[in-house]
């Protein structure tokens, strides 16, 4: 996105903001406008929710109930004896502060805001500052999932990604992003009858009918509508009942997503622990077959929601898979947060929206450089470190259902849900089918493979395929050695490359054929319910490319500020806004996902038969030795 059309469009917009309304009175905001040009299924509404108010007797019942859950003997004697006494003694410090402000319901962020208006937060040198905690939650990537900057990763036009509104695109499931407009909040009927709830808003705080779509463009601020649906209690209350998360339908006929707003949830408010985080990202990480995935267990009263095989990235967040989970770490010790905006990290595979881009997420920052000590091959290893990353000796395998193929286009009958679903072509967490190891500087492509080189100089490794496998197109698409070195050999050069280990992933989507290029072009999104219900993929994107934003994706205003750059990226001159269901096809996607894998980690790393053997786990003909080298590199050391 060029920063002139940036500049016309903002002109734009506070041109437009301030003309006044009938009577004066009413000055149209930013996002309103926006929204104006937004079909009306997607514009943010007024949501009612219900309010649960509360006589003295019951908080008091509510408080002794969570006092007793959550905190030691002493502080539950108390309880019995004083109850005072052991709020003021209790890890619920919000049940002492609700009891002195008179509070006895909550009504969502309003309720926040008696106390929380400015919130203090670390301004990332040491020291605080105040800022608005509307403001600061609104701008994260947890409320907007998107971005223009911050990204790591590199268009197949060789320009990095930047100034482009766009926050996430999902190689872990083989799904574009368009699917959170056609699929926010659905409902599934399936064969028995039964209802069901599905779409990508259940994992959002988000409360409205659809993504925030107005985050795309610049100056952007939250309505009060898209504020006071925030859900803030999924990622701050200890009591939240998952099962309140299912998708409801207002009266104006429009799908959401449902919260729980109970007060007893609201007492419950503290830091987000990791038992928080994994509410969501546990489905990304271990999936919804991973047993401890309390989520998985807690799917809605009236619309349950659906259960998926094949977990995203593979890597659970327990005691049993991880060992800081084990240690009873928080995914906030290492995910370091600014009030509401937290570190990713700067290292990253794909467009995923990152709030602090200037802070590291590294196993370095805890260990340091040297991290073995006490053994007598510690220095051996400690060598190890400058060209090995720790994760690649210390995540042994992924879990069993992994995802590292799925395949849309043919969809099979599940007997238990009674629903079409995608067939699951691999599903794996050995290392030998769902691990790659690859040179990684911390930069990516813009369809996430992993860019880096082996420092030996003698230009052997291309993190891109240059030859076919069984899931991707031929080689013969373009010529993958002369277009790597044209443009991504000076950026594999970049900085430091180690050796990481990679989740595998490829998926066979539907692709819009006047849209794609030689990396890949427009995949499409379905329309969850018919191809649920019927398992017609092609009558699934024929419904979603039907949809009002859809067509609107096709118009010219999208084309003009975002499209046209987003072909850019892939290689493409120009976006087609020329849809035709005709000219549609089922497309493996042309490179292999190298999605980062950073959790899972055991504390035993792996002996150095395991990758030094004839038949280890490092390939290192594919890492660019030559046969010399990579001959001396398999000889068994121990």
């Amino acid at each position: 996105m060029s920063r002139m059309r940036f500049r016309v469009v903002g002109i734009l917009g506070v041109t437009i903001g301030v003309i006044l309304l009938v009577g004066g009175a009413v000055v149209l905001s930013w996002p309103h406008i926006v929204y104006l040009m937004m079909p009306s299924v997607y514009r943010p509404g007024r949501i009612t929710f219900p309010v649960e108010r509360v006589a003295d007797s019951t908080f008091d019942v509510y408080a002794r109930a969570l006092i007793a859950s959550y905190d030691d003997s002493a502080v539950v004697q108390l309880a019995d004896a004083a109850l005072g006494a052991a709020e003021r003694r209790s890890t619920l410090d919000h049940i002492r502060r609700f009891r002195e402000a008179g509070i006895r319901a909550y009504e969502g962020p309003e309720t926040c805001l008696q106390c929380h208006e400015r919130i203090r937060v670390s301004d990332g040198h040491g020291g605080f500052e105040e800022v608005s905690l509307r403001e600061n939650l609104t701008h994260t990537a947890h409320f907007t999932f998107s971005a223009r900057t911050g990204f790591s990763t590199y268009g197949f036009n060789g320009e990095q990604v930047d100034n482009f509104p766009l926050g996430k695109l999902d190689r872990a499931c083989g799904i574009p992003g368009s699917f959170t407009w056609t699929g926010w909040a659905v409902t599934i009927t399936n064969a028995r009858g039964e209802e069901f709830s599905e779409g990508c808003g259940q994992c959002h705080i988000v409360g409205q009918y659809g993504p925030i779509s107005s985050a795309m463009m610049p100056f952007y601020r939250a309505t009060d509508e898209e504020f006071d649906a925030t859900d803030c209690l999924v990622c701050h209350a200890r009591e939240y009942d998952m099962n309140a998360r299912q998708v409801v339908t207002d009266p104006d006929g429009r799908n959401r997503w449902a919260q729980d707003r109970r007060l007893i949830a609201a007492m419950s408010v503290g830091t987000p622990s990791a038992d928080q985080c994994v509410r969501c990202h546990q489905h990304n990480m271990g999936g919804d077959t991973y047993a401890p995935n309390v989520a998985a267990r807690s799917r809605g009263t009236n619309r349950p929601r659906l259960l998926h095989a094949g977990a995203k990235r593979g890597t659970p967040y327990g005691a049993d898979w991880d060992v800081h989970a084990a240690a009873g770490m928080d995914c906030l010790d290492c995910h370091t947060a600014r009030g509401h905006k937290i570190a990713r990290g700067t290292k990253g595979v794909d467009l995923v929206a990152n709030d602090l881009p200037d802070v590291e997420v590294t196993c370095e920052r805890c260990h340091g450089d040297q991290p073995h000590q006490g053994t007598a091959l510690a220095a051996m290893y400690n060598m190890h470190t400058a060209k090995i990353a720790c994760e690649t000796c210390h995540i042994h395998r992924l879990f069993p259902d992994n995802m590292v193929s799925r395949d849309w286009s043919e969809p099979v009958f599940n007997e238990e849900e009674g629903i079409w679903v995608p067939t699951n072509v691999e599903l794996s967490g050995d290392p030998a089918e769902a691990i790659t190891y690859r040179w990684f500087n911390g930069l990516g492509t813009f369809m996430a493979n992993a860019l880096g080189d082996n420092p030996n100089g003698e230009g052997r490794y291309r993190a891109l395929h240059t030859t076919p496998n069984q899931y991707w197109a031929p080689a013969d698409t373009f010529d993958y050695a002369a277009d790597y070195e044209k443009t991504f050999r000076s950026i594999a050069d970049q900085g430091t490359s180690k050796i990481w280990p990679f989740k595998r992933f490829q998926a066979v989507m539907y692709e819009d054929l006047n849209n794609q290029g030689p990396y890949g072009g427009m995949l499409l999104p379905f329309d969850y319910a018919t191809y649920y219900t019927t398992g017609d993929p092609v009558a699934a994107v024929a419904k979603a490319a039907d949809s009002p934003i859809m067509r609107k994706m096709y118009g010219a205003m999208f084309k003009w500020y975002m499209m046209d750059d987003f072909m850019k990226y892939m290689a493409v001159d120009g976006w087609d806004t020329h849809f035709d269901i005709e000219k549609i096809a089922p497309t493996p996607m042309r490179n292999e996902a190298t999605l980062m894998i950073n959790h899972a980690i055991q504390k035993t790393g792996r002996t150095c038969n395991e990758c030094h053997a004839a038949d280890g786990i490092l390939d290192f003909d594919a890492l660019g030795y030559s046969p010399d080298r990579a001959a001396q590199l398999r000889m068994p050391r121990f």
